[in-house]
């Protein structure tokens, strides 16, 4: 064999092992190439991630720059301090962390900080308050109504001033009685200074001597300036029980005859000799009750009873915690009232002007907590002695916050409201008793908030009550809780929630 011959040869050889090794290479890369693209798609995302690491690295030392130069600043700049500390169910503290407010390590307390209002010159608080609170303005104006069985005389002699209070400008008390509860009337309205809203029982010839009392204070005495300003009156009697007869117009009624020298017409009242005593008539306390609340014209209103004085000056203070506090009137699922702490002084005692002088009192036992002789635990507030022991002050803050369950389960708290919680049943009366508890056991199926106000209080009339086993009222009540146990509470399983062991009548 040649040379040339060899390598032709040899030629031919190397070019079929290069036509094998192609076809050898493309069965391999069909084999794998979906392995190829999945490598190299995992190759740009650990790119793309290792970027996105870089960025988010210089975007948190850019943060930590930014917290030091905040604090920088805050350390030459006045902090204001906590206006509220509260304590706020499972909702209310989501609602909180939605506003950025801090949740402490040990769950319910949170401290809620004052919050800035843009203040326009020249505005009142109360023109702030009714763009925060959205409410409407609603003049007082005489209505004569059938309410039940009952007739109405609405807004029957009107305060001058409450007349055309503003929605948010200030707190209606709304309260109740017959005209013997009158001599508790001058003190309550100089105590207060802003709306009263009271509703008065005054069947048959009752209603004579209600309208006497109404002139009487109304002219004769050294509050009547206040009470002409303030108090507007409403008086209702059933159908069947009307008056012989009644003036037609406000402007008749206050020009009705009156005689300041006499002696006051509900003082020493003998109440045997009353149209409704004599009638044998049970006193609708919870009527009275709703008629004041529905004729209210103020957003926040407090439903108390005549006898019980509130601190001076609480319809601003309240007010000035719902500027500072949103918590006071977010527009949430959250029902919530705000409570007062009620006392009772002895007969030859005052009645305390500041919490500071209520505290030296209890020290001298000279104070005592509301019915603490009749059921201590239907007025005492939670944390109590804490409360006591709170220091005064100037500003109206939130002290703590409970549900009327377990150790509350029997509290019938006055307090401060929107005026939504349910109305006062008025199948429930005086005489039969449970007439604030009924309704307090509906709150509980809602699942009400009680925040308990600091350092405002309530004070009833001077002298300590005790139980009366021979009261008359006694006999009254068997038949009531029968009542209540047959057929109030399964109607409230209805209206405001299935039955809740935690909740009591």
């Amino acid at each position: 064999m040649t040379a040339q011959v060899k390598r032709e040869k040899s030629d031919l050889n190397c070019a079929n092992k290069s036509t094998q090794y192609v076809k050898n290479c493309g069965k391999m890369l069909k084999r794998d190439f979906p392995i190829l693209i999945l490598s190299l798609f995992i190759l740009c995302g650990f790119f793309a991630f290792m970027q996105h690491a870089f960025r988010a690295s210089v975007t948190i030392e850019e943060q930590a720059l930014t917290k030091n130069s905040i604090k920088s600043v805050e350390a030459n700049t006045v902090v204001l301090p906590a206006a509220e500390v509260f304590f706020g169910d499972e909702l209310f503290e989501k609602e909180l962390q939605s506003r950025q407010l801090i949740e402490p390590k040990d769950s319910r307390e949170v401290k809620v900080f004052t919050e800035s209002t843009n203040k326009v010159k020249n505005e009142t608080l109360g023109q702030r308050l009714k763009k925060l609170l959205k409410c409407n303005d609603r003049p007082l104006r005489l209505e004569k109504i059938q309410y039940g069985s009952y007739w109405l005389l609405r807004n029957y002699i009107r305060g001058t001033i409450s007349t055309s209070t503003g929605c948010a400008d200030t707190v209606t008390l709304t309260t109740n009685g017959d005209y013997t509860f009158f001599d508790s009337l001058p003190f309550l309205t100089e105590r207060w200074l802003a709306p009263i809203s009271f509703a008065l029982f005054a069947p048959g010839y009752d209603f004579e001597a209600t309208l006497n009392s109404i002139q009487f204070v109304r002219n004769c005495l050294r509050e009547s300036k206040s009470i002409r300003d303030y108090v507007t009156f409403h008086i209702y009697f059933p159908a069947t029980d009307m008056p012989e007869y009644a003036p037609i117009t406000e402007k008749e009624a206050i020009s009705w005859p009156y005689d300041c020298d006499a002696q006051p017409p509900y003082v020493d009242v003998d109440r045997s000799t009353m149209y409704k005593t004599e009638h044998n008539m049970t006193y609708p306390i919870n009527v009275g009750r709703n008629i004041a609340r529905k004729s209210a014209n103020t957003y926040f209103i407090f439903a108390s009873d005549i006898e019980l004085y509130p601190t001076p000056e609480l319809p601003r203070l309240f007010l000035e915690l719902v500027e500072r506090n949103r918590s006071v009137y977010l527009d949430n699922k959250e029902l919530r009232v705000y409570t007062l702490p009620v006392f009772e002084v002895t007969k030859d005692s005052q009645v305390p002007e500041s919490k500071t002088e209520l505290v030296e009192m209890l020290h001298k036992h000279k104070a005592i907590p509301f019915h603490s002789k009749i059921c201590k635990n239907c007025h005492l507030v939670p944390r109590h002695n804490e409360w006591v022991n709170s220091t005064d002050a100037n500003e109206l803050s939130l002290f703590s916050q409970t549900k009327r369950e377990g150790k509350f389960r029997y509290w019938e708290p006055f307090y401060i409201s929107d005026n939504q919680e349910p109305m006062f049943d008025e199948r429930v009366t005086w005489e039969g008793q449970s007439n604030k508890r009924i309704q307090g056991y509906a709150m509980c199926l809602m699942k009400y908030d009680y925040f308990v106000l600091h350092p405002a209080f309530l004070t009833h009339t001077p002298g300590i009550k005790y139980f009366d086993k021979n009261a008359t009222r006694l006999s009254y009540v068997p038949a009531m809780n029968k009542l209540i146990k047959t057929v109030i509470q399964p109607e409230y399983h209805i209206l405001y929630g299935k039955k809740n062991k935690k909740c009591f009548t």
